[in-house]
């Protein structure tokens, strides 16, 4: 545990910066970019870093970046990840700090993320010659998309100094502001992708039995996979399966020669995820045998489970504990369905990633992740870049 005098600076440095701090988040909700596309949102950041002396890689697995602040005293190092992409969403706030890019929104919270991380180094920065170790922020691209994650693990995100543990976090809206969510083990789905493609024979719809309707066939299909879950699948293992688009013909008395099928698996263990895998296979076969349509399941592997380790989880409880911390804690009962690409940090190397509370009822802060009038509770950044800079000082101390 560091020491009182340090929790106590610590405190004092993120009341100072609390008003600065929120200002950020705002001026990066105004500037919303999607996947690897992001000029403003890298740019803004590249200026703040610049502030600080550290050591920036810029262009890391595309336009990932990479920020160390090397402390006073050599050790460990423990990183930080903050995505910075938002989502192809038309926001309908009406705030002043709304964002100026039609069509695009963050309606997921990673402007809040890119704060906190900031946040996170502006109080270390504050005395960072007397630290042991250095501290790594992660600057990522893309998860929302095709998963910027695992290109900047390849292009050594995690290497030069080496990576001993790591953190990320999620805004959640679900929690009461204030809140951190942990949980042992997974605590986000793992994501697989589907694409069903159909050939079958078009024709006109008054003859139906000279031709091979697609949709008939591609309904057969998800009406099939509805009994994976129920029927080969342990009743102890959560699992989704759903389809999210189906694409055939354009008008109603044709019917038309070709389908597709788009959908996603979701799973938290390798055994469930072949199940799925081996299930669609047979019923894509066979559904298209008795049809006589071609049928072709693309199964393509997206972002594995994210699987916190439970002796990081134990100790973020202790130090939050020993912090006078204990009533933020909220120990999530069951994993989230949803996916995301820190799992293949967590992969590498020791870490954990939490959910943090931003439901404020009173402010009307209230709708979920991917809402066009989502918001989040303003007052949570400082708190948690403050209590994220506790817990990283003790992990590089100990």
């Amino acid at each position: 545990m560091i020491d009182q005098q340090r929790i106590e600076a610590i405190d004092r440095y993120v009341d100072a910066s609390a008003g600065r701090i929120k200002k950020t988040r705002r001026d990066l909700h105004q500037i919303p970019e999607t996947g690897n596309d992001l000029p403003k949102t890298r740019a803004y950041i590249l200026d703040r870093l610049r502030e600080y002396d550290v050591t920036i890689r810029e262009c890391v697995g595309e336009n990932g970046m990479v920020a160390t602040l090397y402390g006073g005293k050599p050790g460990k190092t423990v990183a930080y990840r903050a995505d910075m992409d938002a989502l192809p969403l038309m926001e309908e706030n009406d705030f002043s700090h709304k964002s100026t890019h039609p069509g695009k929104m963050h309606a997921c919270g990673h402007d809040g993320h890119v704060t906190i991380a900031l946040g996170i180094l502006e109080i270390l920065s504050k005395f960072q010659k007397e630290i042991t170790g250095q501290v790594k922020f992660i600057f990522q691209p893309a998860e929302e998309t095709t998963g910027g994650a695992l290109k900047m693990i390849q292009d050594g995100a995690l290497k030069n100094p080496t990576v001993d543990y790591i953190f990320g976090a999620h805004i959640w809206p679900s929690l009461k502001s204030g809140k951190m969510g942990l949980i042992k083990g997974p605590i986000m789905a793992g994501t697989d992708i589907i694409e069903i493609l159909i050939e079958g024979k078009g024709g006109h719809g008054a003859i139906p039995h000279k031709a091979v309707n697609p949709i008939s066939v591609g309904s057969k299909i998800v009406s099939e996979v509805e009994g994976i879950k129920n029927y080969f699948v342990p009743s102890s293992e959560n699992s989704v399966i759903s389809f999210g688009a189906f694409q055939a013909g354009e008008v109603n008395n044709v019917i038309p020669h070709t389908g597709r099928l788009l959908g996603s698996v979701r799973t938290f263990s390798k055994a469930t995820q072949s199940i799925y895998m081996e299930q669609l296979k047979r019923i894509v076969h066979h559904v298209g045998q008795m049809y006589d349509a071609k049928c072709t399941l693309n199964y393509r592997h997206n972002y594995p489970p994210t699987i916190n380790s439970p002796e990081i989880i134990d100790r973020l409880e202790s130090c939050l504990i020993a912090y006078g911390q204990k009533e933020v804690i909220h120990h999530l009962e069951e994993p989230s369905m949803g996916a995301e690409d820190f799992s293949f940090f967590l992969q590498e190397v020791p870490g954990a990633f939490v959910f943090l509370g931003t439901q404020n009822e009173e402010k009307g802060i209230t709708q979920e992740i991917h809402h066009p009038l989502y918001d989040l509770d303003e007052e949570i950044l400082p708190f948690n870049s403050a209590i994220f800079s506790k817990l990283i000082l003790d992990f590089l101390e100990k």
